[in-house]
């Protein structure tokens, strides 16, 4: 349908629709569609700026050891197979709970500043396979800022600590 066979009233109705819409070019206006008498012309108004919004952060499902949901096949085979490399490694025997969550936290955050990928947090098995560091790991890893770097952890390799540490595998950098 060409604008030459619509009728008067389609005609103000489409510049009813479109007199808010300012053109992205200096293009003239057909020839064939002149300005309406009873619409004064509209000044030109320049594009507002989009204003930059914050990054939508949704919260993170819980971390589970061994559980590979958001990643690729790929990725998720070679991580849990110890075949990526290891781009750090942490070992916190012999300190207090205390130390040992300092010091996580903090290794943590200066690996993904770094750039790093897969790390290595060694906790060590405990007496009679029972460490309390090794117990509180999970959650600290689980707990904020933490948890918003890490995409997956698993136990690691026999040959990187076997049941004595995990492998942490962090967020690319976006």
């Amino acid at each position: 349908m060409a604008r030459r066979d619509l009728s008067s009233e389609d005609l103000k109705i489409w510049r009813h629709v479109t007199r808010s819409v300012a053109p992205l070019h200096d293009i003239p206006r057909h020839p064939d569609e002149a300005p309406s008498e009873e619409e004064p012309p509209r000044p030109r108004v320049k594009a507002a700026a989009i204003p930059e919004l914050p990054p939508v952060h949704r919260p993170s499902a819980p971390l589970k050891i061994g559980a590979l949901a958001d990643m690729d096949r790929r990725t998720a085979q070679r991580f849990k197979r110890g075949e990526m490399a290891v781009d750090g490694q942490i070992d916190l025997h012999g300190m207090t709970l205390d130390q040992a969550h300092g010091a996580l936290m903090s290794y943590m955050r200066s690996a993904a500043a770094r750039g790093s990928r897969c790390v290595i947090v060694v906790t060590g098995k405990g007496k009679d396979g029972v460490g309390r560091i090794r117990a509180e790991v999970p959650h600290w890893l689980n707990q904020q800022p933490l948890r918003a770097l890490i995409l997956a952890v698993t136990t690691a390799r026999h040959h990187h600590g076997g049941g004595g540490a995990l492998y942490v595998l962090l967020k690319r950098k976006r």
